[in-house]
């Protein structure tokens, strides 16, 4: 048969209903390569026959009939007496795309080395809908993965024959997951894996048919699992690394997150699931909420072959026996609020499916509305017992997406409401509102396609948003930030230091006697900052104003200007944004404080409502948001706000009077204007005068070579044809006597040092790179006269009394021609007299434009560098070889006794170039030379913020939780990585600030955060982080101050907790401190209140002991959701940080900011992979 034919067995028992289609999937098939081999297994029904009579047919059909065996039986049989290469298991109910065999074939004959190919597959519904397409992942070792889950439908899989035999086949003593034992087994031999992306293979589901007996498919399952973190007695010859299986330090975590697969099934059949985990002997505290909730909202739907978008359907049937099953994995697996924690997710995902749904939806304890936002927006009052509202937003028809809020005293007000939407959606607002007026006046058609009005919008919509607020359509955007822009006003005098501007109003000059002007800008009668502004000569101009507002109200002024002309009006052509506004203002009463003013509309009973403001912060942060909070907390609130000087607005006469609390919206509050917060929304640049001395504007400093080799293994191909002549030629070249002490600079990972090594007595191979170094050790293991050490040429010193330096392809990247000059001059104060300097570069066109060299962007080349070593006059040329695009040199340092007359001529070879330049430098050689292209350097700035998440630093712990324990060596080479890197560490407000204005910070700007407040931070860490120049913020659990980590008392370790004392001793060297809540309980498992008086006495606490308000909180298990984030910030905090995965960039939530976890597990390598990773 065809090398790469494919023979496709197919089980069948009482399969007449379904088997006809399942073949005529393959008479489909556009190739012939294929034969089909139906085992019937005892079937009672026509199955027999309908499989005869399509092998009459077709001569590539066969038919083998047997006793029932079972499935796994069955596909042995068949695979025995299949006669191609390849296998392919299709069950009889199930069937393949027409190209199918084409595309897996084409992928087995572009990689002879693959052994097993599989594609992509999706579950088909009784109706014909197609639910939840799946890849797997596309790696040639999938071991970790299957030992894990099963990652593919059988049918989206072909396996060589030969792989599927030594294996042993399928294991008929599994009733089910019989599939994923197969794949587990071959991957553990160490077969290669090789994936596309097309969806080929169809999977019809059908009722319970997954879920028969759930038990018995959990207990296959369990066992599957434990034997892929087991030795297993069936395979002969595991790939050495997987002989004992993966490891099972995380097994228990994994036996909980499939026992929630099988529940699924059992809950969607109307049963109990909590029994099956009698079969569990936890515990798991580390339960991911969101692993367990993805299985469940997965598999719950099957037996009923439901689409996802049905499930609020089940919600009802399923909810009393999906409490109980979480309640009691909650309890085996001791995962802190996981019951709450993963319903809370499940009821989101629900209703993100939900699109057909009649709306308003209620799953659980959360509330689904509409939200249309041209229609009225007004207070939502949901039935009694919810705490969440999520609404789906929508302008004139078109989802933009989602809002999640607290129900706070059972309402959500509408101006919230309001505020919360434009918040998350004020620029597609905008952009959809011009889309419907001014972009169709400016001659651009109405245009359905949302793509080409965005990208408009986002050219020209903040200009267009300015001219339109103000009224003044010709400026041009830099007039609006030009305070001293000609523009004629009439004046306005007033009496006092005071006034208040509404936007909407024509602007006039103010003259004052005051020397300062306070202005309170209002925006269609709401207010939304204030500002001070210098008189000159008694007078504030129009222009003044306008330039100021528009600066310090940023992108929160087009917010509140969306917010108040936008949302809950309909779409009216002619109506300009200020026409609106001003509409809105003269609904409004005139009345001294606007701020009563927007309350009273929206508060029947104002006098029952504690208002109060936040402390002045930056324009955009949750300071700038309107909220409610739940009155219960009132004391709460109180307290705080006498802690943080929080200014009270209203506050009704009795405590016990108190029915509302609101949090007042603060755009901006400053005293003197300023140009630091001026909206850059496309900028990636920053001003080089406001760099710090020690930024670098080279890439090709130790942080260049860690992050290559970290994320490139062989990242110069030095196993080439190319490379290998180039060693062989160097070699060549040594000196003819004995070598007993040598080094050789820029390693690598230890090609040539294994080839080097076997000519001299000693050796020291060196590189910048640690990894480098690495993986050059483990290279030359057998080499006991080798040392291997880090070493950054340009900067550190050379070791001494050296007989050899080899050096080769590494001084093009040394910085310029005075540090080779430098160099040059060390590598002689390296060598004894008489000792020899042996190098390898390339030639670039930038040292002889008229000659063959690589058009490589560096200052010098081989030429170069040659002459500066011959110029510095202590080294004679012995040997060379020159080819057309590399010279290698042997130079030899001057002895004391050399005479002019004694020196020889130096032996040089000029060879035609041997080996032709790896395939990745072709297209850099330029042969007939040519003159060298520059490119411009670039200054480092940082647009996306590694925030690392580090617990302890300790050298010893409970095994348990070494995940969380750094041993102080290992954060010392972190930090000396750091530090060799460039990096400099910055307060979160400064990248506050950065992500608020969309300005880059200079440099590379790193932070280091502590969660838990240790001990060992004080006794380990601080000392390290003052050694290398960094700073670090630490996260305090308010409420265990001074005592122990008893949130972990699971782990059976009691690890003591930094006193107040000791962090004020901190605090006054400079390290900053956040909350971690008052208790480490993990949020979304909380109520609103509760969620709440966390934030507010944790809060309370820290600023008391601190003596500064803090405004930064990480949350506990990084447990965050939308709810939470609002809360929180309505409790002052500006910046919270999660443990979601990553760089943060300005597009990230202040509230939710990811982090990049250092694990105790994490080697150098490890570690710069996950800074480089975004």
């Amino acid at each position: 048969m065809h090398p790469s034919s494919i023979s496709i067995i197919i089980p069948a028992h009482n399969s007449a209903a379904t088997l006809a289609e399942t073949l005529a999937s393959l008479l489909k098939q556009t190739t012939l390569h294929w034969e089909a081999i139906i085992v019937d297994d005892g079937s009672v029904d026509e199955t027999e026959a309908i499989a005869k009579q399509f092998a009459v047919q077709d001569s590539r059909i066969h038919v083998l009939s047997q006793p029932n065996q079972g499935v796994s039986a069955a596909r042995n049989a068949g695979a025995q007496i299949a006669q191609a290469p390849w296998l392919l298991f299709l069950d009889s109910d199930d069937w393949v795309a027409p190209d199918y065999i084409t595309l897996m074939t084409a992928k087995i004959e572009s990689d002879s080395s693959l052994d097993v190919v599989h594609c992509g597959w999706v579950r088909v519904a009784p109706d014909g809908t197609l639910v939840g397409e799946k890849n797997s992942p596309n790696l040639p070792d999938l071991f970790p993965i299957v030992a894990r889950y099963c990652p593919f439908a059988i049918h989206a899989c072909v396996v060589k024959q030969t792989v599927f035999t030594q294996a042993g086949g399928f294991d008929t003593s599994l009733m089910t997951c019989e599939d994923w034992d197969l794949w587990q087994r071959i991957a553990r031999q160490g077969a290669r894996f090789g994936g596309i992306p097309e969806i080929l293979a169809y999977y019809r589901m059908r009722p319970k048919s997954l879920s028969g007996d759930g038990t018995q498919f959990f207990k296959d399952g369990l066992r599957v699992l434990r034997q892929g973190c087991t030795p297993d007695p069936r395979i002969t010859n595991p790939q050495p690394n997987y002989q004992a299986g993966l490891s099972a330090d995380n097994l228990s975590n994994l036996e909980f997150y499939w026992a929630s697969w099988p529940a699924g099934l059992v809950l969607g059949l109307g049963r109990d699931a909590s029994p099956l985990l009698s079969l569990l002997h936890g515990p798991a505290p580390g339960l991911d909420p969101h692993c367990v909730a993805a299985n469940l909202f997965e598999s719950t739907p099957l037996p009923s072959c439901s689409h996802p978008a049905a499930w609020w359907q089940l919600w009802e049937v399923v909810c009393p026996l999906l409490q109980k099953f979480l309640n009691a994995l909650e309890e085996l697996s001791k995962a802190s609020g996981l019951a709450q924690r993963v319903a809370r997710i499940l009821e989101r995902m629900v209703l993100e499916q939900a699109i057909d749904a009649p709306w308003p939806l209620q799953v659980g304890k959360t509330y689904g509305v509409l939200l249309e936002i041209t229609q009225p927006i007004v207070n939502i009052v949901p039935p009694e017992g919810f705490e969440r509202l999520y609404g789906v937003v929508t302008m004139a028809g078109r989802r933009l997406g989602t809002i999640e809020l607290p129900i706070c005293d059972g309402v959500v007000s509408e101006l919230v409401l309001k505020d919360s939407i434009a918040d998350q959606y004020y620029w597609s607002i905008l952009g959809y509102y011009y889309n419907q007026t001014i972009y169709r006046q400016q001659n651009l058609q109405e245009s359905q396609d949302v793509a080409d009005w965005q990208a408009h919008h986002n050219q020209v919509g903040w200009a267009t948003f300015l001219q339109d607020l103000w009224d003044r359509p010709a400026w041009g955007e830099e007039a609006f930030y030009n305070a001293a822009y000609s523009d004629p006003a009439p004046t306005l005098k007033v009496e006092s230091d005071q006034l208040t501007i509404e936007v909407s109003d024509f602007l006039s000059d103010v003259s004052t006697a005051s020397d300062a002007l306070t202005v309170l800008a209002t925006v269609g009668g709401i207010a939304i900052g204030q500002f001070t502004i210098p008189t000159h000569k008694g007078c504030v101009s129009a222009q003044s104003l306008r330039a100021t507002l528009t600066l310090e109200g940023g992108l929160e002024l087009c917010r509140s200007v969306v917010r108040e002309a936008c949302i809950g009006q309909p779409i009216v052509p002619r109506m300009t944004l200020r026409q609106r506004l001003a509409l809105a203002a003269k609904h409004r009463l005139h009345h001294q404080s606007a701020l009563s003013i927007a309350l009273s509309e929206r508060f029947e009973e104002l006098s029952h409502t504690l208002i109060l403001r936040h402390r002045h912060q930056l324009s955009g942060s949750s300071g700038s948001r309107w909220a409610t909070l739940p009155s219960q907390a009132a004391e709460a609130i109180l307290t705080m706000a006498q802690a943080t000087r929080e200014t009270i607005a209203q506050q009704p006469n009795s405590p016990n009077s108190i029915n509302r609390v609101m949090y007042a919206a603060d755009s901006f509050i400053v005293d003197k204007p300023h140009d630091q917060l001026r909206p850059d929304l496309n900028s990636n640049r920053w001003n080089n005068s406001n760099q710090p001395p020690s930024v670098q504007t080279e890439f090709n400093n130790r942080d260049y070579f860690e992050t290559l080799f970290a994320t490139q293994p062989d990242p110069w191909k030095y196993t080439t044809n190319y490379e290998q002549v180039k060693y062989e030629q160097t070699l060549s070249l040594l000196p003819k006597h004995e070598i007993q002490r040598a080094l050789e600079l820029a390693c690598a990972e230890g090609h040539f040092t294994e080839q080097l090594a076997p000519h001299v007595q000693s050796l020291i191979a060196t590189d910048i790179s640690q990894i480098a170094v690495e993986r050059t050790a483990q290279r030359c293991s057998e080499f006991p006269h080798i040392q291997f050490r880090q070493l950054d040429m340009a900067a550190d010193p050379l070791p001494d009394s050296l007989q050899l330096i080899v050096c080769s392809e590494v001084l093009y990247y040394i910085g310029g021609w005075e540090n080779l000059r430098n160099f040059a001059k060390r590598v002689v104060n390296a060598l004894e007299p008489g000792g020899y300097f042996l190098t390898a570069h390339a030639h670039l066109v930038v040292d002889e434009p008229d000659r063959t060299g690589y058009n490589w962007d560096h200052p010098f080349g081989a030429k170069g560098i040659s002459d500066t070593f011959m110029a510095i006059g202590h080294f004679k040329l012995v040997n060379e070889i020159h080819t057309p695009l590399y010279r290698i040199q042997l130079f030899q340092k001057k002895k004391r006794s050399w005479l002019p007359w004694s020196q020889s001529s130096p032996s040089v070879v000029k060879l035609p170039q041997p080996t032709a330049p790896p395939e990745a430098a072709i297209h850099q050689v330029l042969w007939q030379g040519g003159t060298p292209q520059k490119t411009e350097a670039q200054s480092i700035v940082t647009d996306r913020l590694p925030i690392l998440m580090y617990h302890r630093v300790a050298p010893e712990g409970a095994a348990a939780i070494n995940r969380w324990r750094v041993t102080p060596e290992a954060f010392e080479a972190q930090l000396s990585y750091l530090r060799d890197a460039g990096y400099y560490t910055v307060p979160l407000e400064t990248w506050q600030r950065a992500i608020i204005t969309k300005n880059p910070l200079p440099g590379r700007a790193i932070l280091l955060t502590f969660d838990d407040g240790y001990l060992d931070f004080l006794t380990y860490a601080y000392p390290l982080l003052q050694a290398y120049g960094f700073s670090a913020t630490v996260f305090l659990v308010a409420d265990h101050v001074g005592q122990s980590n008893q949130w972990d008392n699971i782990y059976g370790e009691d690890i003591p907790l930094m006193t107040w004392a000791q962090i004020r001793q901190l605090q006054a060297q400079g390290i900053e401190f956040g909350s971690h809540s008052a208790s480490h309980r993990p949020l979304t498992s909380l109520t609103v209140e509760e969620i709440v008086k966390e934030g507010l006495r944790s809060r309370t606490i820290l600023t008391q002991e601190l003596g500064t308000p803090v405004q930064t909180i990480a949350y506990p298990y990084g447990d965050v959701d939308p709810v939470v984030q609002h809360l929180i910030g309505a409790c002052g905090y500006t910046i919270g940080l999660s443990c979601r995965p990553g760089q943060s960039s300005f597009q990230d939530s202040l509230l939710s900011l990811p982090r990049i976890e250092v694990e105790g597990s994490n080697n150098l390598q490890e570690f710069v992979k996950k800074l480089s990773k975004n």
